[in-house]
C-alpha cells in the first residue's frame, strides 16, 4: 500500500511538473536590457524590483547593465539596449534631436548633501569637490553654499571636479577640500565619520534616474514599455512602505552597514517618487535649464524630451486606482 501510494505522488508530481514547464514554455519572460551608469542607490529600486521578481510578475526578464552614462545612451540609441535608467541624459540627447524619451522619473528631488571637513563652517569654505563641473552634484553645490550664505558676488569659492561621488568623498577624506557634494550612500558614511552636514538639496526639483526608451520601442513594444513601468512603480511604493526589508537589502546587495543603510534609507526615502510623475512647470523648468547649458535657443515642445502617456495609461489602470 505504501509503496502504492508513493507511486501515486511521484505520478501526480511528474504531471503538475509537465504542466509548469508546458505553461512556462507557452510563456517566456520578454527579455529587456536596463542599462544603469553605475550599482548605486540611486537605482535602487531597479536592483530590489527585480530580486522582489516584481518585473517577473509582468513577463519581463530584465537584465540590468551598467555601462558609462554616454556609452548607455548611444547603446540605446543604436537599439543594443531597450532601456535606459539615465532619463536626464536622454532628455540631453533628445534636445539635439536624439530619438529618446523620458517615461517616468524615481527621483524628482536631489539627494545631495553638503559635507564639510569635521568643524567646518560655512564662512571657511574655499573649496569643494563635484564630481563634475556642470552637474547636478555642481548645481546642488552651488545651491546649498547659497543656502548657508555663500557664493554672493565676490565670494571667492573655487569648485573642483572629482569625476565620481566615490571620489569626492575621497578628496574630504584626503582633505583635499573642505567640503564636497555627496550622495547616499557615502553622506551616511561621513556624517557617522564625524564630517559636518552643512546642509541638503532635498527641496531642489531635478531628474535623478527614471526610465526612457527610443521612440520606435514605444511604438513597436507599448505593453512592454508599460510592464517595465509597472513594476517599477511597485519596487517604489513597497520600499516606502517597508523600511525594515529596505534597509535589509542595502546592507546585503550595496554592502553598507547597518547605521549608513539606516541613514541612507531615510534620505532616499525623502526624494523618492512614488508615482514616477511629474508637474508640467517642473519639466519646463528642467528642460529649459538643459536648453540653456546646452545652448539651444529654439523652443522645444516637451514632448520631444518626454513622453509621460505610457505612465498615465499605467496609472489609469483599475489596480492603481
Amino acid at each position: 500500500m505504501l509503496n502504492s501510494r508513493a507511486s501515486l505522488f511521484a505520478f501526480v508530481l511528474l504531471v503538475l511538473t509537465g504542466l509548469s514547464q508546458t505553461v512556462s514554455a507557452a510563456n517566456p519572460l520578454q527579455k529587456a536590457r536596463l542599462t544603469l551608469p553605475a550599482k548605486s542607490l540611486t537605482f535602487f529600486p531597479y536592483y530590489f524590483g527585480k530580486d522582489k521578481r516584481f518585473f517577473e510578475d509582468e513577463g519581463l526578464d530584465v537584465e540590468l547593465i551598467i555601462m558609462r552614462p554616454p556609452l548607455g545612451v548611444t547603446a540605446l540609441q543604436t537599439g543594443d539596449l531597450d532601456y535606459s535608467a539615465a532619463a536626464s541624459l536622454s532628455m540631453r540627447a533628445a534636445l539635439k534631436g536624439a530619438p529618446l524619451r523620458a517615461l517616468m522619473f524615481i527621483q524628482t528631488r536631489l539627494s545631495f548633501s553638503l559635507v564639510g571637513q569635521p568643524g567646518m563652517t560655512a564662512q571657511k569654505i574655499s573649496t569643494v569637490g563635484v564630481s563634475g563641473l556642470g552637474s547636478l552634484a555642481h548645481y546642488a553645490a552651488i545651491t546649498v553654499m547659497k543656502k548657508i550664505g555663500r557664493g554672493g558676488a565676490g565670494d571667492k569659492v573655487t569648485y573642483f571636479t572629482t569625476n565620481t561621488t566615490a571620489e569626492s568623498y575621497a578628496a574630504l577624506v584626503g582633505k583635499a577640500v573642505d567640503a564636497t557634494i555627496l550622495s547616499p550612500p557615502y553622506t551616511s558614511i561621513a556624517t557617522l565619520a564625524g564630517y559636518a552636514d552643512l546642509g541638503n538639496a532635498f527641496e531642489v526639483r531635478d531628474f535623478q534616474g527614471g526610465l526612457s526608451a527610443r521612440t520606435d520601442h514605444l511604438v513597436q513594444k507599448r505593453e512592454q514599455a508599460k510592464a517595465m513601468i509597472r513594476a517599477t512603480l511597485r519596487s517604489l511604493d513597497y520600499i516606502v512602505k517597508h523600511e525594515g526589508e529596505s534597509v535589509a537589502y542595502m546592507q546585503k546587495t550595496f554592502g553598507l552597514d547597518a547605521r549608513v543603510a539606516a541613514g541612507s534609507y531615510k534620505i532616499i526615502q525623502q526624494v523618492l517618487n512614488v508615482d514616477g510623475d511629474v508637474e508640467e512647470a517642473v519639466l519646463r523648468s528642467v528642460v529649459e535649464s538643459m536648453k540653456k547649458d546646452a545652448q539651444i535657443t529654439a523652443d522645444v515642445p516637451l514632448d520631444r524630451v518626454a513622453d509621460l502617456t505610457v505612465l498615465r495609461e499605467v496609472r489609469a489602470e483599475p489596480a492603481r486606482r
